[in-house]
């Protein structure tokens, strides 16, 4: 094998007590497409964006050109030609495709006819044409992730990092973004690609590289494997035949999605969703973090139009928020900042939404006290931290503000909870209390949703799980007994829905 334009081994990264990566390796050749892959959580963002520089590495073996480098930098990774395409795209809407690159270039020589000329050059590279003088809002998602890579290559890109580039393109987009990528290792560029959909993997990589919990499980060619070995791999065997799950028995229906759509065309990010979750039933909703999970949490609370309906104990909230709580529907943003008022203490924000209560409607020394006494309340059940209700909401750790917020939101005993991304970035103990709060919740007769990047949640706490794959749902499972996860794998990688159980 020729050397690798960019090889590393050893590597080790954490944030905080958290281990993204663990003694990982991976190499990057010439005219090779590498395929780096693992279900959410696994450390393929982190691999990638420590290569193009953005995250230093806490320990381990970097090499250029067969060289070893120290000190590693954004700034030497563009000068090295490593050019890195995020998921959430970085150009700036008011602009245009040559505008934003200009920019990005600042500090040097700014030419817009030359800058024009090579962003036209790279565009022909991969048989594109997109308006490069168009401001960047009015283009398609589409167009805006070809010119985010055609700005990369532009500067002159030998490797090239696309993050999820695919995530939130349609068929007929993604079809011509592989053959983009073919026609680029053609010609000698070294492509990392950094996916979830294993159709992709099968379609355009050379190579493949596996994460699994931070850990590369398979570092290798592409030819020769199959789709099924693939999601295996990355999910792994998991035995959940130990805990058995009870439900009410309940046929009361409280939450009934029916025909929900969000977007437009191929770039829809919701196309057909239905669905319904009866009283103390916990539905868990999977799927790899992208637009699809926060447009399906924010259009069942009501923050977000949409077409279809949602119905909450049969009163129809579709895309009105206010008559969605008024329903009794609670909802858990994936954000944390999004809920919780920081500049509010800790007994003032658990008692935001009970102010209509008859303890808070007098104003003075009553509605202090019942807010204080609110305050204690959560803080006690979940362990909020410092144990102060008069203490600011923006003071807290993001984990303490979590628990302050879910303790908000179920202390007002909803019919119906949705909670994305319940227990992001918490340590074991926060998570568990949240996810035992959620199960409470259920048994004294709540319906609830869980949607979350962590697969292990959602096998642990639900009822039945379904996967959410390119906007539609894919597939069910009942998580009463033994689960097969290889068919989760292969939903979740986006493989044929006929060959995963519906």
């Amino acid at each position: 094998m020729p050397q690798a334009l960019i090889s590393l081994s050893g590597v080790n990264k954490s944030f905080g007590k958290l281990r993204a990566l663990e003694d990982a390796s991976i190499a990057l050749q010439a005219g090779e497409v590498t395929a780096i892959v693992g279900e959410n959580g696994a450390g393929k963002s982190t691999l990638a964006k420590i290569i193009a520089g953005i995250l230093p590495m806490d320990a381990g073996a970097f090499n250029l050109d067969g060289v070893a480098v120290t000190n590693w930098s954004r700034r030497r990774a563009i000068e090295a030609g490593i050019g890195f395409v995020p998921q959430s795209l970085s150009f700036l809407k008011s602009l245009s495709i040559t505008e934003n690159h200009l920019l990005a270039k600042a500090g040097l020589r700014l030419d817009r006819k030359t800058t024009r000329a090579e962003l036209a050059e790279a565009a022909r590279l991969m048989d594109m044409s997109p308006d490069f003088d168009e401001p960047v809002g009015r283009l398609s998602l589409a167009e805006r992730q070809m010119g985010e890579i055609i700005a990369a290559l532009a500067d002159g890109a030998r490797v090239l990092l696309l993050d999820e580039p695919t995530s939130a393109l349609g068929p007929l987009e993604i079809d011509r973004l592989v053959a983009a990528i073919r026609r680029l290792a053609a010609s000698g560029t070294s492509i990392g690609l950094v996916t979830h959909r294993i159709t992709e993997v099968l379609r355009g990589a050379d190579r493949i590289t596996v994460l699994r919990a931070g850990k590369v499980v398979l570092d290798g060619d592409v030819g020769g494997l199959a789709g099924e070995d693939i999601a295996r791999l990355m999910v792994g065997d998991r035995d959940r035949s130990a805990k058995e799950k009870t439900t009410s028995g309940s046929t009361w229906t409280r939450l009934q999605v029916s025909d929900l759509c969000v977007g437009e065309g191929d770039a829809g990010m919701l196309d057909d969703v239905s669905f319904s979750v009866k009283q103390g039933e916990i539905l868990a909703i999977a799927g790899v973090a992208g637009a699809s999970q926060p447009a399906l949490a924010e259009a069942l609370s009501g923050l977000r139009s949409m077409r279809g309906s949602v119905l909450v104990d049969g009163v129809d909230v579709s895309g009105d928020a206010a008559r969605a709580a008024e329903a009794g529907l609670a909802f858990i943003p994936e954000n944390r900042a999004d809920g919780v008022a920081g500049d509010l203490t800790i007994a003032e924000n658990a008692s935001l939404f009970a102010m209509a209560g008859k303890a808070f409607q007098r104003f003075g020394a009553r509605r202090r006290a019942a807010e204080r006494a609110r305050g204690v309340e959560i803080i006690e059940a979940f362990d909020v931290r410092p144990p102060n209700p008069e203490a600011r909401a923006s003071g807290l750790s993001g984990g303490n503000q979590q628990k302050l917020l879910v303790g908000r939101e179920l202390a007002q005993k909803p019919g119906v909870i949705v909670a994305h991304g319940p227990t992001q970035g918490l340590d074991l103990a926060a998570s568990a209390t949240i996810r035992g709060a959620l199960t409470q919740a259920a048994a004294d007769g709540a319906a609830v949703v869980v949607l979350s990047a962590d697969l292990d949640e959602l096998l642990e706490i639900g009822h039945r799980l379904v996967v959410l794959t390119h906007g539609r749902l894919v597939a069910k499972f009942d998580l009463s007994g033994p689960v097969d996860m290889t068919a989760i794998g292969r939903a979740m990688a986006g493989l044929p829905a006929q060959e995963t159980p519906a």
